[in-house]
């Protein structure tokens, strides 16, 4: 797979390093359907930390400089990078998603939260937000979307990872509004779009 964006990448890690480590007070005081969005959006952003810490080491060929510097002292998401970096050494994480949907699944058993999906499928729903990630920087480079899709297609040749249907739809989520989308919220929705389908909807990632 071709190299990543860096500026992009090193972006997305310092959002979801932030986002990760907002302060938990709110939950102490939320009660009822606010307690469970709130732990939701824990879990969420803890899991979308270890997406993006997971893809810069694999995608910049295991560089813990493209991760660590970004992650500004906070010792949870460290902590979270050096297992991170040790599993996919061992290559016992082959898939970025793979990452995100064990922290996922962790932090939502910690809070009594089902996640609804089997763990391989949300680890392949995590993969796919790369198809996301793509087309958003073709986008933000004024790249039309007929292009922008073949470009991603040539880019992500796993067509069981990354079907040519789904970065069609999901270029139709990126182009068709007036303004760029936000990339996070994006990415946000395409996963969990996937994780709440059925499970024969989503096929297995290849090995």
């Amino acid at each position: 797979m071709a190299s990543w964006p860096t500026a992009c990448l090193r972006a997305m890690l310092l959002l979801a390093a932030v986002a990760a480590s907002a302060p938990a007070q709110a939950q102490a005081t939320a009660e009822g359907a606010n307690a469970s969005r709130e732990s939701f959006r824990i879990c969420d952003d803890k899991a979308f930390l270890a997406l993006t810490v997971a893809r810069n080491y694999m995608m910049t060929g295991r560089d813990r400089r493209a991760v660590v510097p970004h992650l500004k002292g906070d010792a949870a998401a460290e902590a979270m990078a050096e297992e991170i970096f040790r599993r996919v050494d061992a290559e016992e994480i082959r898939h970025p998603g793979e990452a995100a949907a064990e922290v996922l699944f962790e932090c939502a058993a910690q809070r009594k939260m089902a996640v609804g999906a089997p763990r391989q499928q949300v680890a392949l729903c995590f993969t796919r937000t790369d198809i996301v990630f793509f087309l958003h920087v073709e986008r933000s480079n004024h790249v039309v979307r007929q292009t922008a899709v073949s470009k991603v297609q040539a880019r992500l040749t796993s067509r069981e990872l990354y079907p040519a249907a789904l970065i069609s739809a999901l270029a139709e989520a990126i182009y068709a509004p007036p303004e760029l989308p936000d990339l996070r919220q994006s990415m946000g929705r395409a996963a969990w779009a996937c994780i709440n389908r059925p499970p024969s909807a989503a096929s297995a990632a290849s090995r």
